[in-house]
């Protein structure tokens, strides 16, 4: 079928393919994985041509450490006879893609390519073994490549080429036996200590090994046959805990390995399902297990393995930061050094280019180590794709079409761009902030500088004179400079209708004790329409004069709020929900509420702000009838604080009024009331479902309870009880059951 499907596609096809399936990973962050391995298998064994290198490049772009599209890749270059082509191919992936099967690639090109070459090819392709068991030898699948090395060294016979090349080179005559048995033996010594498939072959060979060198040495005579002999015996002694310690190790490691994939595609967490979240679970597992050392082998053997498990664990889960920093702390704090940390967090900042978690570690890391222009280098990275490019101010004034306003203001011209540049406003703050305190750990002046820097760059986010501000109130304690930064932001219009920014600068006229300009700075900014309708405004300012102004003054606030508000949209219980939410605003404190920790339940779900308590069931939307003990409120729990005109029980951080109730629901009815039982997302821990796949796969289940086919049978009418349940989804569906099997238990009786 995939002969067939290959051969109705064009490789012109097959790139377009591509490039759409690139293309929406980059624009809608879509990756399409069963589309993805469909091209894979369509264009295996496509003669190789300049639009299949393509489809490669594609896809190797889309997935830089997938060891499957490598392979293929390799393949499809080794097919095309094309050696440089193959040689760059392996320059890219080895180091990035340690797996045993595409190494064994790499040394089947090396040794074919080597073969003509004599005495030179022999050793290159020697030194290509002792690469790739550096490398990899560590791994689990590892055991025929140790005795495929093995077989290397022992195999040419003495007077041939290739054992002159191996063993004379540099030896004084008649040592080359005795330089392959020392070669052989530490070969072996290397592998036996490896837990691998083939760990219980290679000590049997091990052992043979010792055995015949000890019967060479008594058939040459000269009274040195029962000394070797002995040292044989002596040397597998030695040996055998070592090999036992392996043997133990192999078991527990082969449990741990059970169920990785290692040639699953890379893919950010979320995009993989369930699939890759287990294959996250297991490789962490693993990554522990390795760094537990349960061999107890010495620092340079346990820094390899762990290494091979990082490194390989990063092939699935290339975009986890968690990872690659983990695997940084690992090399500063028991690995290679702080080198080698700092060498692991420039690939992972290349890996993750939008990921600041990992650039500002780059910079702290650097920091900590006195390299400051480093660090510098890594802020300046980030804060270069939110400035405009130089001279782009110029080259925008010079385009300016004929006609134009010169007395205009010019349109601030566009940031440079790239990964950063494409994140939220709250990131961008991020890296300004960061820098600027990477400034002040220099000099106040520098990150004053680096603040009137940020405030030049195009839409600056407001978090950034809030920082400054408060850099400068508690490392100098200028409270004057600091006012003054606030109220430069104000003059900002996107600031001053921005009720996150204004509480800010409230709660800091709090902290230096000025109440009355905090006073004075929610009566100004209420007179904005815009913040007229902002419930966080009124609440922040109504907490504030609770805590602050005499009980008259709060009295008469609430009010204006009030009228500022004006009433929810008359859903039953609407009054309610208002009078007790301002009541509990009244007497809080912190995350203290003046109720018992039940009703602080019942009442936080009531104003939505908060899951339901347990056992009780919301109010469908239109005011149906719930179960009992339901709230009353008749509106759908999930939009409070998201519409409704006037005063709603507000969400935390919702800025603002939204009008109008939302659309009826398109779902069946009992789902529709399901839904309505849950709580909201942002109350849940852990990953949160695809919303979409759930109702899919609910509408799409066969259900002859209510009216649906089962398994290919007729819809079935209602029965008598069941009509006079109502015959709809508000049925009691275990009661139901309950009574069709009491009348099976009569009629059996």
């Amino acid at each position: 079928m995939a002969d067939e499907r290959r051969r109705g596609r064009s490789p012109a096809e097959l790139l377009e393919r591509a490039q759409q399936l690139r293309l929406k990973i980059q624009e809608q962050d879509v990756y399409d994985l069963q589309a993805f391995k469909q091209l894979l298998d369509d264009v295996r064994g496509a003669a190789m041509s300049d639009e299949i290198r393509l489809v490669y490049e594609e896809l190797v772009a889309a997935f830089p450490t997938a060891v499957g599209i490598w392979t293929r890749y390799v393949e499809a270059e080794m097919a095309a006879g094309n050696a440089e082509g193959v040689k760059a191919v392996f320059g890219r992936c080895l180091m990035q893609c340690p797996s045993v099967d595409l190494w064994f690639m790499y040394l089947k090109f090396i040794k074919k390519s080597n073969e003509p070459r004599g005495a030179e090819g022999i050793l290159e392709t020697r030194q290509a073994y002792d690469f790739t068991l550096d490398t990899i030898g560590q791994d689990i699948h590892s055991g025929p490549l140790w005795q495929e090395y093995i077989g290397f060294l022992s195999g040419p016979k003495p007077g041939s080429p290739a054992y002159a090349a191996l063993w004379s080179s540099g030896m004084v005559g008649g040592q080359e036996e005795s330089s392959k048995t020392a070669a052989l033996r530490r070969t072996y010594q290397r592998a036996i200590v490896v837990p691998t498939h083939s760990l219980e072959l290679i000590w049997k060979n091990y052992e043979a090994f010792e055995q015949q060198t000890a019967a060479a040495a008594a058939a040459g005579g000269g009274g040195s046959g029962l000394a070797a002999k002995q040292f044989s015996q002596r040397v597998i002694g030695e040996q055998r805990p070592r090999f036992q310690a392996a043997r133990m190790a192999y078991r527990e490691r082969k449990r741990k390995m059970e169920g990785i994939d290692p040639a699953a595609l890379p893919v950010p967490p979320g995009k993989g399902g369930p699939q890759q979240q287990e294959q996250a679970r297991l490789w962490k597992a693993f990554l522990e297990y390795e760094r537990s050392n349960p061999q107890r082998l010495e620092a340079g053997a346990l820094a390899q393995r762990v290494e091979l498990g990082y490194m390989q664990a990063l092939m699935c889960l290339l975009h986890f930061p968690e990872v690659w920093y983990d695997y940084a702390r690992w090399h500063a704090d028991a690995g290679s050094g702080v080198a080698q940390a700092t060498a692991c967090l420039v690939r992972a900042v290349a890996a993750l280019p939008n990921c600041l978690l990992l650039h500002f570690a780059l910079a702290d890391l650097q920091e900590a180590q006195g390299h400051t222009d480093a660090a510098r280098e890594v802020y300046e990275s980030l804060v270069k794709q939110l400035e405009p490019p130089p001279g782009a101010a110029q080259q925008q004034q010079q385009q300016q079409p004929n006609g134009a306003d010169p007395a205009a203001p010019p349109a601030p011209p566009e940031p440079a761009g790239g990964p950063i540049a494409a994140l939220p406003p709250d990131q961008h703050a991020l890296a300004w902030i960061q820098y600027m305190r990477f400034c002040r750990r220099e000099s106040l002046l520098a990150s004053r500088k680096m603040f009137i820097r940020a405030k030049k760059a195009p839409r600056c986010p407001w978090q950034v004179y809030v920082a400054s501000a408060l850099m400068e109130w508690r490392h100098v304690r200028e409270r004057d400079v600091a006012r003054k930064i606030f109220e430069k932001g104000l003059e900002v219009a996107e600031y001053a209708t921005t009720p996150e920014y204004i509480l800010a600068y409230a709660d800091f006229l709090c902290d230096v004790g000025d109440v009355d300009n905090a006073r004075a700075l929610f009566e100004r900014v209420l007179t904005e329409d815009a913040n007229r309708k902002s419930v966080l405004l009124w609440e922040r300012y109504l907490a504030f004069e609770f805590e602050m102004g005499d009980l008259q003054s709060a009295l008469r606030l609430e009010k204006r709020a009030r009228e500022a508000l004006g009433e929810l949209s008359g859903a039953p219980g609407a009054g309610a929900a208002r009078n007790i939410q301002l009541l509990l605003l009244r007497y809080q404190f912190l995350d203290s509420y003046a109720c018992p920790p039940g009703q602080q339940q019942y009442l936080l779900h009531l104003m939505g702000k908060g899951p339901a308590p347990p056992g009780f069931e919301r109010q469908r939307r239109g005011g149906a009838a719930g179960s009992e003990g339901g709230d009353g409120a008749g509106q759908d729990d999930r939009n409070a604080g998201r519409g409704g005109d006037g005063w709603s029980p507000a969400v935390p951080g919702e800025r603002d009024m939204r009008g109008g109730t939302g659309p009826p629901s398109a779902l069946p009815p009992l789902l529709d009331r399901f839904l309505s039982m849950l709580p909201a997302p942002e109350y849940l821990d852990g990953p949160v479902p695809d919303l979409n796949l759930v109702l899919d796969t609910l509408l799409g289940m066969p259900d002859d309870e209510h009216g649906g086919v089962a398994g290919g049978g007729v819809k079935r009418e209602l029965e008598g009880d069941e009509h006079d349940m109502g015959g709809g989804p508000g049925r009691d569906i275990f009661r139901m059951r309950a009574k069709q099997r009491a009348r099976l238990a009569a009629g059996d009786a």
